[in-house]
């Protein structure tokens, strides 16, 4: 059967090290992932910052990134196109090295999170001890199984569905909310940064499912709420 692995990367094994390092509250998430002729994985991704511009000028320095074009410009974020180097692309390929998809992945603070998806639950001990023999330290926070439950039929894992309703239960979604975010992490035994993704996940997931998706690439996000 099919399992989910969400695991974490640092930064500095993988991709933009340098402009991390460069750009104070940088966060970078991966809109998708666009397969090139040669085997190469194109990444679309939206990066928000306190100060986006200087993004382009550290990216610009990164030896992690080949080129980097902007394609959107919104409100506090901005969409690019990104070429990595040989160095980043062969990360990809030993990531998916087991015919497994990367679902999610995204940048803040010292690590990049990951949500892939395996198609056997072996592979996912395979792939922990490849990444291990070519030095990459990688940390796993989650692995469950798809199923044919009523929260996959929603588009949620497991834990995409026990957060999301822990959360609306103690009062997350509140105004003012009764209950932080940490507060929140703490009562379900993980750390703030990854429940912070499981929930944006699983809100991903279900405005997909109710709402609709036609796969193309966004050009604007709707304004945050007052």
């Amino acid at each position: 059967m099919a399992s989910i692995i969400e695991f974490r990367l640092p930064i500095e094994q993988f991709a933009l090290a340098h402009t991390f390092d460069a750009v104070s509250d940088l966060r970078l998430e991966i809109e998708r992932f666009a397969a090139q002729d040669d085997g190469s994985a194109i990444p679309f991704a939206w990066v928000s910052a306190e100060g986006v511009g200087g993004f382009e000028d550290a990216v610009a320095d990164d030896p992690s990134v080949e080129s980097v074009s902007l394609l959107a410009d919104g409100d506090g974020e901005r969409l690019y196109r990104m070429n990595w180097t040989e160095n980043v692309e062969s990360v990809v390929r030993l990531l998916l090295a087991k015919d497994g998809a990367i679902m999610s992945a995204s940048a803040e603070g010292d690590a990049w999170e990951f949500q892939m998806m395996c198609p056997e639950h072996y592979s996912l001990s395979e792939i922990y001890d490849l990444c291990e023999e070519n030095g990459l330290s990688l940390t796993v926070d989650a692995i469950y199984e798809l199923g044919g439950s009523e929260e996959a039929a929603h588009g949620l894992t497991d834990p995409q569905h026990t957060s999301l309703l822990a959360a609306k239960e103690m009062g997350y979604y509140d105004v003012p909310r009764s209950v932080s975010l940490s507060d929140l992490a703490d009562e379900l035994g993980v750390s703030h940064q990854a429940l912070s993704e499981r929930l944006r996940r699983g809100h991903g997931r279900l405005i997909d499912r109710t709402l609709g998706s036609n796969g193309t690439v966004r050009t604007e996000r709707p304004p945050e709420p007052e």
